[in-house]
């Protein structure tokens, strides 16, 4: 008897999925006719990307280093030889 590891994380996660997928349609139900959701859904989406501008990335501090860099632990094992 063969045992994937990986095979077997992978059967659990698509496990998982589904009975999430399942849960969802239990609770919210399916689509009823005629009720054009997709379209509804592209309207609030395009409504609240022009509602205001996303948030600039690079205007935040600089990050802290939380330790030595490559160049450092050399210069230091060079002065120690």
């Amino acid at each position: 008897m063969s045992f994937n590891f990986f095979n077997w994380i992978r059967e659990g996660v698509r496990h998982s999925v589904l009975l999430g997928v399942s849960d969802a349609v239990g609770t919210l139900g399916s689509p009823r006719e005629g009720d054009d959701v997709q379209q509804r859904l592209m309207s609030f989406l395009q409504d609240s990307g022009s509602a205001g501008q996303a948030p600039r990335l690079g205007t935040a501090a600089p990050r802290k280093k939380l330790g030595r860099t490559l160049d450092e632990i050399q210069a230091g094992a060079a002065k120690a030889a």
